[in-house]
This record gives C-alpha cells, sequence and structure tokens, in this order.
C-alpha cells in the first residue's frame, strides 16, 4: 500500500511550493480545497470590467458638423475617423467626389468635415448611354466636360423636358445621389423630303419617319402614298416620297361618296371604288378627264328598252242622202270599225326617270272602215193643231228658248241700231232670233206658248239649237226651257234646204 501510494501521489516541485506559500495569505479556506477554479473566474471578471470601461470610453459620441455641397448638417456620431463616418451614413465615393479632411483623419469634437458630392447625371448622345459624375452646374458645362457640341438643328431633353444650354443641372443637397438627371441630346437628322414633286431638306429629331413629318407640320390624308412606310426609323439621307391624293365628290346609284384618291384620270378613280360603268352610262366629267382638286364626277346611269304603243285609228262618217228617209231621220248602214296603228318606240332613262322617247318606226296594222249614215232627204208637210187653229209645217227642231227685248239686245238708246234687227224688222213680239244654219232668216215659225213669229233677227249667243224670243219692251217674259219649234210652209226650193244642220244628233 505504501509503495502505491507513493507512485500516486503528485510530484511537488519547488515551483508549487512556492505558489502555495505566496497565496496562503489570501486563501482563507483549508489547503485541501483546489483553487484554480476560483482563480480563473477572478480573471475573466476583472477582463470583463476592464473591457466595459474601455468601451464606455469609446462609445462616447462626437458632435460635429458635415457640409454636404455647401448645405450644413450638424449630427452626432461614434465613429472614430472621417471614412468610418460616411460608412456609418452608407455614402460610397467616387473619384469626381471632393472630401475634406481625408477620410482616415481622426474624429474631433466639433469637427467641419466638407463634403462635395458629384452629380450623377445619365448623358445619352449619339445612340451612347453612359453614366458621368460632375461638378458641372449647367447643361453648357456638362457637355463641355463630356466633349459633345451640338448642331444648329439639334436639342436637349432634361429629364424628359425641353432643356437649353443654361438649364441647370439637379441640385444634389443630400448625401445619397437621389437627385439624378438624364440629359438626352437629341440629333437632328436630315431627310429629303418629296412632295408631290415638291423637293425639300428637313432636319428631324424624331425616331421615326411618320413623326417627323407630323413635326414639320407636313399633314397626310387618307389616300396619300408615303415611302417608305410611316414606321420607319429616321436615318440621315433618308428620302421620302409622298403621293398626294385629291379630293374628290362621287356621285353614282343614289349615292353621294367624298374621298380622296391617287387616280389620275376619272375612269381610273371610279375603277379604284369599285364603280362600274355600263357602256350606255354617262360620266361627267368624261373617263379620260384627268382629276384634278375638288372634282365633282356624276356616274348617270343609262338603261333603255323597246316599247310597242298601239294606236286607235278612228273610223270616218260618210253622209248619204236617201231620198227615201224623211227629213231630219237617219239610218246606219255600214256602223264602222276603227283601225290599229302600231308603234315602236325607243324609252331612255336616266338615273331610273325617263328622258326620252324616239318612235323607230310606225305601221298600220289594221286599216279602219268608216260609218255610212244615211240622212233622208223627203219632205213630209204635216198638219199641228194650236190655240189659234191649225198650221202647217214641214221641219220640226227641239231647242233651247230665251227672250229679249230691244232693250237687252245691247245696244244703248242713242245707238242708230237701237231695237233694229238683222233684217231691218224692229225688235218686238213676233220677231225671234235663230242661227241662220239651222232657220233660214224670214221664215215662219211657231213655238208653244208663244204662237207664230218670223225668223228675222240673229244673235252673237244664238248658236246652233238656240231661238231667243222677241218681246216688247213693256211685256218681257222671261224664258229659258226646251220647247219644240216648227217651221212652217211654204217648203222653201230643194237648194235653199239645209238638210243636216250644226246641233244635230247624227249617230
Amino acid at each position: 500500500m505504501s509503495d502505491c501510494a507513493e507512485n500516486v501521489a503528485p510530484k511537488r516541485t519547488w515551483k508549487t511550493t512556492w505558489l502555495r506559500q505566496r497565496t496562503a495569505l489570501l486563501w482563507p479556506f483549508p489547503r485541501s480545497l483546489d483553487a484554480r477554479p476560483v482563480l480563473w473566474t477572478l480573471v475573466v471578471l476583472v477582463v470583463i470590467g476592464v473591457a466595459t470601461g474601455l468601451w464606455q470610453h469609446l462609445s462616447q459620441p462626437t458632435w460635429m458638423t458635415v457640409r454636404v455641397n455647401g448645405v450644413p448638417v450638424e449630427t452626432y456620431t461614434r465613429a472614430r475617423t472621417v471614412g468610418a463616418w460616411l460608412a456609418e451614413q452608407g455614402i460610397v465615393l467616387h473619384p469626381q467626389d471632393v472630401l475634406y479632411p481625408p477620410p482616415d483623419t481622426p474624429l474631433e469634437p466639433n469637427m467641419d468635415i466638407a463634403l462635395r458630392l458629384a452629380r450623377r447625371v445619365v448623358l445619352v448622345a449619339d445612340g451612347e448611354r453612359r453614366v458621368v459624375y460632375t461638378h458641372a452646374k449647367t447643361v453648357e458645362d456638362l457637355l463641355r466636360e463630356a466633349g459633345i457640341t451640338l448642331g444648329p438643328e439639334d436639342a436637349l431633353r432634361l429629364n424628359g423636358q425641353p432643356a437649353q444650354l443654361d438649364t441647370p443641372l439637379p441640385r444634389l443637397e443630400q448625401a445619397d445621389r437621389r437627385a439624378r438627371g438624364v440629359l438626352q441630346v437629341q440629333r437632328a437628322v436630315p431627310i429629303t423630303v418629296d412632295d408631290d414633286g415638291v423637293v425639300m431638306t428637313v432636319y428631324t429629331r424624331e425616331e421615326t419617319l411618320g413623326t417627323a413629318l407630323l413635326a414639320e407640320g407636313i399633314r397626310l390624308f387618307e389616300g396619300d402614298q408615303v415611302r417608305p412606310e410611316l414606321s420607319t426609323r429616321v436615318a440621315p439621307h433618308l428620302r421620302v416620297t409622298i403621293r398626294r391624293s385629291k379630293p374628290a365628290t362621287f356621285r353614282f346609284d343614289g349615292q353621294v361618296v367624298r374621298t380622296r384618291t391617287r387616280a389620275r384620270t376619272v375612269g381610273e378613280a371610279l375603277a379604284e371604288l369599285g364603280v362600274e360603268v355600263r357602256p350606255l352610262d354617262r360620266v361627267e366629267p368624261s373617263l379620260d378627264a384627268p382629276v384634278t382638286d375638288n372634282v365633282e364626277v356624276r356616274v348617270v346611269r343609262v338603261d333603255h328598252e323597246i316599247v310597242v304603243e298601239t294606236e286607235e285609228i278612228p273610223f270616218e262618217r260618210q253622209l248619204v242622202p236617201d231620198p227615201n228617209l224623211e227629213l231630219d231621220t237617219f239610218e246606219v248602214r255600214v256602223p264602222g270599225e276603227p283601225g290599229i296603228r302600231k308603234r315602236e318606240i325607243l324609252v331612255v332613262y336616266e338615273d331610273g326617270k325617263e328622258t326620252q322617247r324616239t318612235v323607230q318606226r310606225e305601221w298600220v296594222e289594221k286599216e279602219p272602215v268608216d260609218r255610212m249614215v244615211a240622212y233622208g232627204t223627203k219632205v213630209v208637210v204635216r198638219t199641228l193643231q194650236t190655240p189659234d187653229g191649225p198650221v202647217e209645217y214641214w221641219r220640226h227642231f227641239r231647242m233651247l228658248a230665251t227672250s229679249y227685248t230691244a232693250a237687252t239686245s245691247g245696244k244703248s238708246r242713242d245707238h242708230p241700231l237701237y231695237g233694229i234687227t238683222r233684217t231691218g224688222v224692229p225688235a218686238g213680239y213676233g220677231v225671234v232670233a235663230v242661227d241662220p244654219r239651222v232657220v233660214r232668216l224670214w221664215s215662219r215659225v211657231y213655238v208653244p206658248d208663244y204662237g207664230i213669229a218670223c225668223a228675222c233677227d240673229t244673235g252673237g249667243a244664238i248658236r246652233g239649237m238656240r231661238i231667243d224670243l222677241g218681246y216688247d219692251e213693256d211685256n218681257l217674259k222671261l224664258w229659258y226651257r226646251w220647247v219644240d219649234v216648227y217651221v212652217l210652209t211654204p217648203v222653201p226650193p230643194s237648194d235653199q234646204i239645209r238638210y243636216i244642220v250644226p246641233g244635230m244628233p247624227i249617230p
């Protein structure tokens, strides 16, 4: 046992002995207790205390003034150097930025720092887009720095708005560079425009041909032809050809079409519209007429048809004397039949309305047959019983009777022929006016309810089967009715008898 114990017991050296002797005064506990863990704990606590004091010393904020682009900003910071403060603010310096003092300078209380940041500008020019940082104040200064020159027709746009050389660049008042700008240099490109024979050179800054023509005030109309297409991108010395259409009005088939056309002639313009012109149609102006500005074209639709018209040819009446027929009687021997005449007519219509008729030919398809009427020439004397006794008459008419006196005959009393009849007999009772073609003058007639009278007068209104009964001025009786008039004997010679008189009804 003693041998084993000797082998296991730790060896004591002079160092451990010395340490025990020195710590005996500080360790009030029995020596049998191990002191190493306690010592390490004390060491850690001392280190933490020292670090805490050092951190409290170092973390005291520093008051300082920073001038960013001339604008003073007062701030507290725990950074120890100028560069650390920049990193703390998230500011990344560019070669064009100006900083004083340098980044490795330690910060001190109430220290002034001057920071002049370069403006960030996106410069778009000549097909190149680049980002530049500059201290230029105006557009002109920036272009001079970038070595860009402007032509007389070039334009500038800053942040999408038109700009001039003296336009100031956006100000930078904060360190985050959020104030930025986009400067575009719009080069004017020369293009040649042939506008219907008028050639001109146009300088444009637009990207496409359509917008370039619009910007130059070159107005295009429907129907104008532009080569190349309006969507073509503008390139230097681009040649543009414009063939102008002309305003025109077309009237056809009841329609009015107002449009524009590039056709050279009226016929070509109608073909563009799809209007068919038939051989008989009339076009005003003609198909080969040139199209001029505001021309009015009318297409008249012409149609025609052949019409056959039938016309009745009236038959004529022939009167044949018959001595076996009594006077004033008629007998139809041949009734008569109308003929037929036909015409072939060309009828012309313009826009549906008839405008012309032309007889192409005419012929008689059937000849008329005349009507044959026999009239009597046999005179028969008869006796008529009247209130005044029997009278003999050889002819009888149905006539419209009126009455008159010398005062109603149309002449004034101071007229030399006042009251004188056609035959010179004074007007009055017993004298009647007749149409001499019906009743011969000086004939004696009998009128019922009037009596026997002499046909010795005529009158302007007494024509045909009319008789005007004469009265004295103091006993006028008004007549207006149909009466029987009897022509009394003697019978005149046959050559003085008018067998057919005006107004006689003939079948």
